[in-house]
Formats: C-alpha cells, sequence, structure tokens
C-alpha cells in the first residue's frame, strides 16, 4: 500500500517513530474528553468525507428515521519540527530525544478535538434550564436534577452525564458540610459520568444522555503522525485526524447556563 502519511520518506528509524507514536497516544489519553463521552464510529479512513446524519420523526404513529443529510468531517492538525542537532545529541549522549514539541503539538490537537466535539454539543442543545447557584451546598444537585426533569420531559432517558470546566467541577467539589460532598451527590444523578473539559465555558454545565441513537463522533482518520520534509536540516510533521460530531436528537443535551 501506498504510504500516503510520508513515514517512509522521514530521515528518522523505526524506534523513533514509536517513541513520537506512544507520545502522542499518551497524550491523547490523558487529554481527550469527548471520545470518553461518545461512542466512537469507525475509524472509515482519510477517503471518506461525509458522513450521513439521521434525524428521527413520527409518522402515523410510529417512530421512523427521517430523511437523510450528509455531512462534511473536518481535518485537525498541529505541526511540530524535530531539530537536526537534537537528533544527533540523542544519538550522541545518555539523554535521549526530547519530545516536548511532539506532546505540545498532540495536546493542542486534542484541545481542537474537544472544542469540535464538546464545542459543538453546546452549540446544539436543544434544551435549556437556568445553572443556579454553585457557590451554595444544594445549588448544583438542584440545577442538574432539574436539568435531568427537562430531558425526561422530553422523552430522553439516562443515564445521563455531566460536562463542565474545570473551573466549575472546582466549585463543585469545594461544596462539603458535616460530610456531605456535592459532587457524591450530583453524581448519583448522572450515572454516566462526570466530565471536565476546558472546552467549556465557566459560566455553563451540559447535562446529555450520550446514547448513540442520541448522538456520537464519526471518526475518518484517526489521529496519525505524517511526516512534512525537510527545513534545512531540520524536519516537519503533522499530526492530524478527521472527524465529525453528529446530534441526531439534540433533545437529549440540556444546556445550564
Amino acid at each position: 500500500m501506498s504510504d500516503y502519511y510520508m513515514r517512509d520518506a522521514a530521515p528518522i528509524d523505526a524506534a523513533t517513530w514509536a517513541q513520537v507514536d506512544e507520545m502522542v497516544v499518551t497524550v491523547a489519553k490523558k487529554v481527550l474528553v469527548g471520545r470518553r463521552l461518545l461512542n466512537l464510529v469507525g475509524p472509515l479512513g482519510w477517503g471518506v468525507e461525509l458522513a450521513p446524519l439521521f434525524g428521527f420523526t413520527v409518522d402515523d404513529g410510529a417512530d421512523v428515521v427521517d430523511d437523510t443529510a450528509y455531512i462534511q468531517l473536518a481535518e485537525l492538525g498541529q505541526e511540530f519540527i524535530l531539530k537536526a542537532k537534537q537528533m544527533l545529541m540523542a544519538v550522541q549522549t545518555p539523554f535521549g530525544l526530547d519530545l516536548g514539541a511532539v506532546a505540545t503539538a498532540a495536546s493542542r490537537l486534542c484541545r481542537a478535538e474537544d472544542d469540535l466535539l464538546i464545542g459543538g454539543l453546546l452549540k446544539k442543545a436543544g434544551v435549556s434550564a437556568d445553572l443556579g447557584d454553585w457557590d451554595t451546598l444544594g445549588g448544583p444537585f438542584k440545577a442538574v436534577a432539574e436539568a435531568i426533569a427537562k430531558l425526561q420531559s422530553e422523552g430522553v432517558d439516562g443515564p445521563y452525564a455531566a460536562v463542565m470546566s474545570p473551573a466549575m467541577y472546582a466549585k463543585l467539589v469545594s461544596l462539603m458540610m458535616h460530610g456531605r460532598r456535592e459532587v457524591d451527590m450530583v453524581g448519583k444523578l448522572v450515572e454516566a459520568g462526570i466530565f471536565q473539559s476546558r472546552s467549556m465555558p465557566d459560566d455553563a454545565v451540559l447535562i446529555v444522555s450520550p446514547q448513540p441513537w442520541n448522538m456520537d463522533m464519526v471518526v475518518g482518520q484517526d489521529i496519525i503522525t505524517s511526516y512534512l520534509g525537510n527545513e534545512g536540516l531540520d524536519q516537519r510533521f503533522r499530526i492530524f485526524e478527521t472527524l465529525v460530531l453528529r446530534v441526531k436528537r439534540d433533545v437529549a443535551i440540556c444546556a445550564l447556563k
């Protein structure tokens, strides 16, 4: 098969490629949030550009799939450079190759993916509720309970998940009185989990039913590192992926604001 990613053309050996790939995977596992929340369809391949988006309607008392629309997969990418002198130092000294640039590029790509997925859920929320007071004991529990009640009134079943910024999560875990932890109480309402994401603003929380019939993500090309070419003696690489968020029922997303 042709090497469309130009990996064979890169002047690095298999062991160095393995280090680069391992670093990208390590960062992705630590940083990505959307993939832990949403069902993943794929990877289908870099050549797949469109994904079908199914909706649902009621026809003569029967639930039926609505007319299919097709949505474009987005390509996300970040680049990094390995300097020739650093690669030579890795061979001639015991220090090894510093992969900080790889980790930073991978982290930026992961942030872009979550901006697309988590940010997309926030934009497509079909239900809204009052955020309430997250500085007072009982405030978050009341707000999440009311959001779930609204989802249930739309016919959306659980288990539900909560998505919030690190700042909002910090507020949640700081609330405690007489051994009662607010985060534990909220956790009983959102059995699918509480997720922190930097892609969420500090004045909003999402309550979702992340079942695949409500929403998912389609991956064409999964995260991979390709070789772009040399810049003088240095070498440029690109980490990229293609994907799209599919929201099939916007009423399965409640935004607390």
